[in-house]
């Protein structure tokens, strides 16, 4: 089980490195290029792979914790530490489960345009399900654990899985809203992957810098929802405005 983590985990970083800097490359290019198509089906794909490669891990961890990270670990604290540990796993666990909904969502959302009806299928509810209903059980637990993170992220997961579902079952949608909603699903999944990245990169080097590290886990969160918040205001407002000029 070991050696399967540390090889999932050199791949998790590879294409998780990758993934980091292809995000960049459909956000800054024009808008429904063909440049902009291309790279953001490269990014898609890597993030699949970032996403599968998440979830294993997280599962294998809590599976068996200190079998991965118990090393050194004295009996008497095995089950405080296990305890930790599952929860941090259970954390990246979400994180995965974030990235692969947005992902999927925003991919969906471009291909079926005014035609939402593939997004009702189970297969895709049932991802969105999963994340409303984690997000619930992350929210709990950072009430109980006083965990900032937690209580950070439980409500980002409730905000996005809550609107993408709105978007799913609202009567009607505008049209190009589609363009607006896989726009903020995609920047999403980008909270996600740079949140998982900080998170662990921030918990190796900032180990003992309690107020930093935590600003670091959560300046993706704040910042992306910012970005989604703006962008989709301005490209309502752009469409809303075209359409008023027919």
């Amino acid at each position: 089980m070991l050696m399967l983590h540390n090889i999932l985990l050199m791949f998790h970083i590879a294409v998780g490195t990758a993934a980091l800097l292809l995000f960049w490359a459909p956000a800054l290019m024009k808008k429904g290029s063909l440049d902009h198509i291309k790279f953001g089906h490269y990014y898609a794909n890597v993030m699949y792979l970032v996403a599968g490669s998440g979830l294993v891990m997280s599962i294998l961890v809590l599976t068996n914790p200190l079998t991965i990270h118990g090393e050194g670990v004295s009996a008497d604290q095995a089950t405080q530490i296990s305890n930790q540990i599952r929860i941090f796993s259970g954390f990246l666990l979400f994180l995965s489960w974030l990235v692969l909904t947005s992902v999927r969502h925003g991919i969906l959302v471009l291909r079926c345009k005014q035609d939402r009806r593939p997004l009702r299928r189970f297969s895709h509810l049932s991802l969105l399900f999963v994340l409303f209903i984690s997000a619930i059980v992350l929210t709990l637990v950072g009430i109980s654990s006083g965990k900032t993170l937690f209580l950070v992220f439980g409500p980002l997961g409730l905000f996005i899985s809550t609107g993408m579902l709105h978007y799913v079952f609202r009567a009607t949608i505008r049209p190009m809203q589609w363009w607006v909603e896989h726009l903020g699903a995609m920047i999403g999944s980008g909270i996600g992957a740079y949140t998982a990245f900080l998170a662990f990169g921030a918990r190796v080097v900032l180990a003992d810098s309690g107020y930093i590290q935590l600003l670091a886990w959560i300046a993706p969160g704040v910042i992306g929802t910012i970005i989604i918040a703006r962008q989709s205001r301005k490209y309502t407002n752009k469409f809303a405005q075209i359409k008023e000029s027919k």
